[in-house]
């Protein structure tokens, strides 16, 4: 062999074991460098636990609180609730008519139909209902109502065909005064399972005048599971105006009224505005909540 050969030799071989030196060191370098970020990827995955256990338990805690403080809501308000007696004045079962002297903010004909169209805050209708008289019954002076009210869809259909959704409900009109019996309106509710009602009367005086105080009043339901505390307070007459609504224009007076809801422990504040007709009853109502944002309304359709 020639000294250039073999030259050439000692110089590939030195090369190659050059070249494997540096495969070495750089194999132990990406070794370290991936240990060094497995390293680095489970302190952050620990700390990650960690960090999620604590905001799991402060999420824990939160809603114990929440829960406590909606059981205690709920207590309150079934106790507030049940201070409000129930003051539903007795009448006698003979047919009777009442005459336009009587009348009070209340569909007061037997056989008349009103039709109700509930709208969202944007205007668009939600839902219908329409409300039957079956029979007044009584004397002068001392007389009953009841009303039949079917609930319908956003099309005025059935809102169930199966099984229809109706409410049966009376107004006592005794000595000047309207008496809704909420324990009676929501205690024979057609079509639901379970349903356990009590409250005292919304009062509303036959002949009401612009400042006139409207009493307080309060409704108790449970379904199942589920109860619901309604109070109204700070009734007031504030105006006599002209409303019109698709059923026509009446002459109303304006009644705003404070409600204070409480539903499985959540606390809701708003205000509800009604214009009442005489003979007819409700022909408008909105309800607005606690810092005065209309959230839905209902206006009477037909009146026949």
């Amino acid at each position: 062999m020639s000294a250039n050969a073999q030259m050439d030799r000692i110089n590939r071989a030195v090369q190659r074991g050059a070249e494997r030196a540096i495969e070495k060191k750089a194999e132990e370098k990406a070794e370290e460098a991936v240990s060094r970020e497995i390293d680095k990827a489970f302190e952050r995955a620990e700390a990650e636990r960690a960090k999620g256990e604590a905001e799991a338990e402060k999420a824990l805690n939160k809603a114990a609180e929440a829960i406590d403080e909606a059981q205690k809501n709920q207590e309150e308000a079934d106790a507030q609730a049940a201070s409000i007696p129930n003051e539903i004045p007795n009448v006698g079962n003979a047919p009777y008519t009442p005459d336009e002297s009587e009348f009070a903010f209340f569909a007061m004909k037997k056989g008349m139909v009103q039709v109700f169209v509930s709208k969202d805050a944007k205007g668009k209708i939600t839902s219908q209902s329409r409300n039957t008289i079956k029979s007044i019954t009584g004397e002068k002076n001392a007389f009953a109502i009841e009303y039949e009210s079917e609930v319908l869809d956003d099309k005025g259909n059935p809102a169930n065909k199966d099984n229809p959704l109706i409410v049966n409900y009376r107004v006592v009109v005794k000595d000047g005064l309207m008496y809704l019996d909420l324990k009676g309106m929501f205690g024979t509710m057609e079509g639901l399972e379970g349903v356990q009602a009590s409250g005292s009367a919304v009062k509303i005086p036959n002949s009401l005048a612009v400042g006139q105080t409207i009493d307080d009043a309060k409704a108790n339901l449970r379904i199942g599971f589920i109860n619901c505390v309604v109070i109204t307070t700070e009734g007031k007459c504030l105006a006599t105006e002209d409303v019109k609504v698709e059923a026509g224009t009446f002459h109303c007076y304006k009644v705003s009224q404070k409600t204070n809801s409480t539903v499985m422990g959540i606390r809701s504040e708003g205000t509800t505005v009604t214009w009442y007709a005489k003979g007819v009853g409700a022909v408008k109502t909105e309800t607005y909540d606690k810092s005065g944002k209309l959230l839905s309304s209902q206006e009477l359709k037909s009146n026949s």
